[in-house]
């Protein structure tokens, strides 16, 4: 029992770090966007969404890679084997540099002819768009290599060192929003040279202090034949669910780009980084969770497993309401006084990707839970099928002339229910979770507490508007959440958790 105690203070210290990283890095970002729009243009900025986009339907390999690297480190680590450590990082890092130079091939044949063969973009701007493309590969690429020691920082729970090198990270890119104004070449492609340099920085930092910090994160060109196998395999079945998952969203950015031009495309982006910006408080929180679920498996300490599992959920959730809600009610002043000059559509975008940003933190826990056992193919096919599913909804609401936002209730209704019920199967076949306790635990509070609170904010939001809206939701949302959170959605014990976590930050204070 002590060493949870020890475990859950390790866990609240990851997560206290996390959330002043997050958010400044929040504002940070949020703040970039207005710069860049302002500096780019509504044009340019949508240029770049979309060129970037190309790159990004490639992150699928980047995700999946993180995925394996920080789960066969985090089980090597639970097992405290410092040996096998050392073979995953290296066999890691060579993964790596084999499918970055595969996916800058195949980035440079076939992104070129689609950017200069499909995209709508104006011709006056389709050389900066080139330039843009090829520095946005080489930014790719930077990161790429970076996974083995991000997921060495997030394995050992250094998370205090991903938090300030994130928000240097943040940092530096503001100062390249800023400095593009002071350019006199091309701004799009200044913007771009720029942020590869920007990755390589942080390539350096994170590789200069994990080869510092942890014996077994030196890389010395070893490739283990039997981890290789083991993470090729699990790692191919999370290429094949990431690739579905990145093929949706970009899919859905070349829809918009061909059935509604680039002002579409930076409404999206702008909804996009409202999303970054809201996902990556309960995204922390998830975190510093993360290692204890994986080490919890690979120890055999199944019961502490489940428990793990239903409170990240429920307390994601709290995590995500209150922020999410409020940008919902708000979205139009918020824009609007970030922006400046709004591109049409954003805000239902942003009130359409917030709700199933709502539905992922939810089931957030579930995916880790089922990569920490290793047994995923089938859960990937599943999800897979659910994500193209989405793509050829959206294809068929848009061949329709559907509105763009409303669209996206398709992704609602299938990478968001559709993958919560998935999730569950698999959390029941393969952990044994008690699916009946969870529902009843987890599920049902969440439920009595949307059903309370929603007449509330649909009052309050009929009947007020602009800042009286935004002060008026602020308050009456506010204490309804507080005080349905403490009565309705929290259990006894975890609300005796969160006081006590609350009474010792106020003593550290």
């Amino acid at each position: 029992m002590s060493n949870y105690t020890s475990e859950n203070k390790k866990i609240a210290k990851n997560t206290l770090a996390l959330y002043a990283r997050t958010i400044i890095v929040m504002l940070v970002s949020l703040y970039v966007s207005r710069v860049l729009l302002n500096k780019l243009g509504v044009d340019d900025y949508g240029i770049y969404n979309v060129v970037g986009s190309i790159v990004i339907l490639f992150s699928f390999l980047n995700n999946a890679l993180t995925a394996s690297s920080q789960r066969f480190l985090t089980v090597a680590l639970g097992e405290e084997d410092n040996i096998k450590m050392c073979k995953v990082f290296n066999t890691s890092v060579s993964i790596q540099i084999i499918l970055v130079a595969v996916s800058v091939v195949l980035l440079e044949v076939g992104g070129t002819w689609f950017l200069n063969n499909r995209l709508n973009i104006p011709e006056e701007r389709l050389d900066a768009a080139n330039y843009a493309f090829q520095f946005s590969i080489l930014t790719f690429a930077l990161n790429f290599i970076r996974v083995p020691y991000s997921a060495s920082v997030v394995a050992y729970e250094r998370l205090d060192f991903f938090a300030y090198a994130s928000i240097v990270d943040a940092v530096l890119k503001l100062g390249i929003a800023f400095m593009i104004g002071f350019t006199g070449y091309d701004r799009l492609v200044t913007y771009s040279f720029m942020l590869a340099f920007e990755s390589f920085v942080m390539l350096l930092v994170y590789k200069i202090f994990c080869t510092r910090t942890f014996n077994t994160c030196r890389y010395n060109g070893i490739l283990d034949k039997k981890i290789f196998k083991e993470m090729f395999m699990f790692s191919g079945w999370t290429l094949f669910g990431g690739f579905s998952n990145v093929a949706t969203q970009n899919g859905f950015l070349f829809m918009l780009n061909m059935f509604c031009g680039v002002v579409a495309n930076a409404a999206m982006g702008i909804a996009n980084q409202v999303l970054t910006a809201l996902v990556t408080f309960v995204s922390s929180f998830q975190t510093s969770f993360q290692p204890q679920i994986v080490k919890s498996y690979a120890q055999g300490e199944i019961s502490r497993l489940h428990s793990l599992i239903n409170s990240t959920s429920k307390f994601s959730f709290a995590l995500m309401f209150l922020p999410a809600c409020l940008l919902i009610l708000n979205i139009d002043l918020v824009l609007d006084l970030w922006l400046g000059n709004v591109p049409e559509n954003a805000g239902h975008f942003c009130q359409i990707l917030i709700v199933c940003s709502m539905i992922d933190a939810v089931t957030g826990p579930f995916y880790c839970a089922i990569m920490a056992t290793g047994k995923i193919a089938k859960y990937q096919i599943l999800i897979s099928i659910s994500f193209l599913l989405d793509l050829l909804l959206s294809f068929l609401l848009f061949k329709m002339g559907i509105e763009p936002y409303l669209i996206l209730i398709s992704r609602i209704m299938t990478r968001g229910f559709l993958n919560a019920f998935v999730g569950m199967y698999f959390l029941r076949s393969l952990l044994g979770h008690d699916m009946k306790l969870y529902l009843r635990k987890t599920i049902s509070p969440i439920l009595l507490f949307l059903l309370i609170i929603s007449p509330v904010a649909y009052v309050v939001y009929s009947n007020f508007d602009g800042i009286r809206l935004l002060v008026v939701s602020v308050s009456v949302v506010s204490l309804t959440f507080l005080f349905l959170s403490y009565y309705i959605l929290f259990a006894p014990s975890e609300r005796q958790y969160i006081m006590s976590f609350v009474k010792k930050f106020k003593e550290r204070g």
